[in-house]
């Protein structure tokens, strides 16, 4: 297939390519692939979209059998694809490009050429950039009916061609809606539409005073409903999803003149709106509307949101549709029962979190970023083995990790992109769930294909092995980061400067676990030397953890700088206790994980799998591991979440940017399906 493009070749630019091909019977075959994303409509019928991440060196081709959607001669097949140009961590960017081709039971039909046709995208305008993670969203005109149509021009991609990976997406039906606040606004200031929406005056009006109706039958919206109000810049109407989701936006509006409208999304209403923008992301659109319908179903952009809202700027508009079509990665999902009500509504709960943090890879949250990380990534498939028994998508994401390595070895701080920074630790998490993997599901073609690049990052780390421990990275460009507590939040992120060397216990204990695993996987593909190697290694870095033992605190530290002991967290202590430290030591340090108040700095949900892990492993005591469950995550589900939060403190946390639904806090499945069996 030929990679096409417009003529002149725009950052952050929509087109649209169009063919025309006669049908006469037997199964079709539609193959395309774009650098970024693209939606695929065969005679006006989504059949296709949601580009798999890749590179330019693993270009992923989506197939799909489009025969049902044919007629008897003349066809139409339409490509809106979307080119982003820039760096962002849920994208790399590449040669602007889109290429199809459509068989007939090995016949080709029409394939991409310089024949196409093609055009600036119809409606679809670049928008803001919604977060630095996501990238550029879009913005779009309802009036605009497209240009000319022209030929395309071949583009020189040099593209290794590879069938997808893994499934398509399961896109569901348009999601039951309820209207939870309505009224008129009045802008006040703001550049982005999410800055405007943000800040606008809000006056709420009641349901039946601006419709006419009786909310109770008619909040739903499944017949169109009317809004009137005189004042200010014109009506807004919020919808509540009813639960978290991710997918894409479906709305149509009708308008009695040409007006302008901004689509915001949230995943909540702590402000008594959507927070549609804090430090500059932007989680808004802009439309243009015409006078009389407007419609708009979007399959590039995919939303992580509950609620949605439409500022329009009129002083009347009928709502026919404001919804979501969710997007969800066709997991298994085995019959759980573990004989409690709240334990199996935790784990049904953990488990949507995860399924609505997998699309193309897993994503770290379905809202503000999207984006691919070695911890998350390891936790969620640790996670899913027992929630999905799914084994393709943790092969697929190991691989799309290693594929992203940089020059140095280690992984990129989000797979595809390529980040300035990286965390290193992440890399050594990537070579565990390596190893992780292949225990629930062994593939020796794999593991061999994925042992040369563990080699690659462990050498970075045996360089750094000292009689003390493994030091730090200490360079610019490299984040020291382990989770969000303090302490262990890595410092300032982006620097131009060397920080002092520290030699660091978690590390160190992170490094011997990621190469004992390598050790074995080299014993059982037959490889002994390098087997012996990394199992020399890992003796050898065990042999080091005893030097952050502090005596008079009975406490593993964290750091060692010029000599001095110092961090004191349960992070620390709870790795520490899987890695074979003397016995007599585990119980006391199992109390201080079970009690870390005065002692240590408490974990975050990031890291809760190696505190449950070692209390069970040390102490046998799976009911603390299960009540500790039911104390954190049972507090989530009685303040109505349909997803666990980032954090404990939900979107108050990060400066009131706080994801309420993050992969890693699924650990519920995790223990439950490992201990509750």
């Amino acid at each position: 297939m030929d990679f096409i493009w417009l003529k002149e070749e725009e950052n952050n630019s929509y087109a649209q390519f169009k063919a025309n091909f006669d049908y006469k019977k037997g199964n079709v075959k539609l193959s395309v692939s774009a650098d970024y994303k693209y939606e695929a409509y065969v005679n006006g019928v989504l059949v296709s979209n949601c580009q798999y991440a890749d590179l330019p060196t693993y270009k992923s081709v989506d197939s799909v059998d489009i025969t049902a959607f044919l007629q008897k001669g003349n066809n139409e097949l339409t490509i809106t694809a979307f080119h982003m140009g820039e760096d962002f961590s849920s994208c790399r960017p590449q040669t602007a490009g889109v290429a199809f081709s459509v068989e007939n039971e090995g016949k080709t039909l029409v394939k991409s050429g310089e024949d196409t046709l093609c055009r600036k995208a119809k409606g679809y305008r670049p928008g803001g950039i919604i977060t630095a993670q996501l990238g550029y969203g879009w913005n779009y005109d309802c009036t605009d009916e497209g240009g000319a149509w022209e030929k395309a021009r071949l583009t020189k991609a040099e593209n290794t061609l590879v069938p997808r990976p893994i499934p398509a997406l399961a896109i569901g039906e348009p999601m039951p809606v309820v209207v939870c606040a309505q009224g008129i606004f009045q802008y006040r200031e703001g550049k982005t539409a999410g800055e405007k929406a943000q800040n606008a005056w809000l006056s709420t009006l009641r349901f039946a005073g601006m419709t006419g109706k009786n909310k109770i039958t008619s909040a739903d919206l499944h017949v169109p409903v009317t809004f009137k109000a005189n004042g200010g810049d014109g009506v807004f109407v919020i919808v509540d999803l009813q639960k978290e989701t991710s997918g894409y936006p479906v709305l149509s509006v009708t308008v009695d003149k040409p007006c302008k409208a901004i689509f915001a999304w949230g995943e909540h209403l702590a402000d008594l709106r959507i927070r549609a923008e804090r430090e500059g992301r932007n989680f808004a659109s802009e439309y243009t509307f015409k006078k009389g319908e407007n419609a708009f179903a979007g399959y590039i952009h995919r939303l992580g949101c509950r609620y949605l809202c439409l500022f329009v700027e009129n002083d009347e508009v009928t709502i026919n549709t404001l919804t979501v079509r969710e997007a969800t990665y066709p997991f298994k999902m085995p019959k759980k029962d573990f004989g409690d009500r709240l334990l199996n509504r935790i784990y049904e709960v953990g488990r949507r979190t995860m399924q609505i943090c997998a699309h193309e890879h897993y994503e770290d949250c379905p809202w503000r970023e999207q984006a691919l990380y070695g911890m998350d990534a390891r936790n969620q498939m640790l996670f899913g083995y027992g929630a999905f028994e799914e084994y393709t998508l943790p092969r697929a994401v190991l691989r799309l990790q290693a594929y992203s390595t940089r020059e140095d070895g280690l992984l990129s701080l989000c797979a595809p992109s390529r980040a300035k920074i990286c965390i290193p630790s992440f890399s050594l998490y990537w070579a565990i769930a390596v190893y992780e993997n292949a225990q629930v599901d062994y593939d020796e073609a794999f593991v061999k294909e994925m042992l040369p690049y563990a080699d690659k990052i462990l050498e970075n780390f045996k360089r750094r092995t000292t009689e003390a421990g493994v030091t730090c990275f200490k360079e610019k460009d490299y984040w020291n980061f382990y989770e969000w507590s303090e302490g262990l939040d890595g410092g300032t992120i982006f620097r131009e400067y060397e920080i002092e060397e520290t030699t660091d216990c978690i590390l160190t204990t992170l490094s011997f676990m990621a190469s004992r695993g390598v050790a074995k996987l080299y014993k059982r593909v037959g490889d002994t030397a390098q087997a012996e190697k990394w199992l020399h290694y890992a003796e050898k870095v065990q042999g080091t953890i005893e030097a952050f033992y502090d005596k008079e605190k009975g406490l593993y530290a964290s750091f060692i700088k010029q000599g001095e002991k110092y961090g004191w967290h349960a992070h620390t202590q709870a790795i520490v206790l899987l890695a074979d430290i003397p016995e007599e030591r585990k119980d006391s340090l199992c109390e201080v994980l079970k009690n870390p108040d005065g002692k240590v700095v408490d974990m975050t949900f990031a890291a809760l799998q190696f505190k449950y892990d070692a209390i069970v492993a040390c102490q046998g005591d799976i009911n603390w591991c299960v009540d500790d469950i039911c104390k954190l995550f049972g507090d989530m589900l009685f303040q109505g979440a349909t997803s666990y939060w980032e954090t404990a403190l939900g979107e108050a946390d990060f400066d009131d940017a706080g994801s309420l639904c993050h992969g890693w806090s699924a650990v519920g499945c995790y223990v439950f399906d490992k201990y509750l069996k």
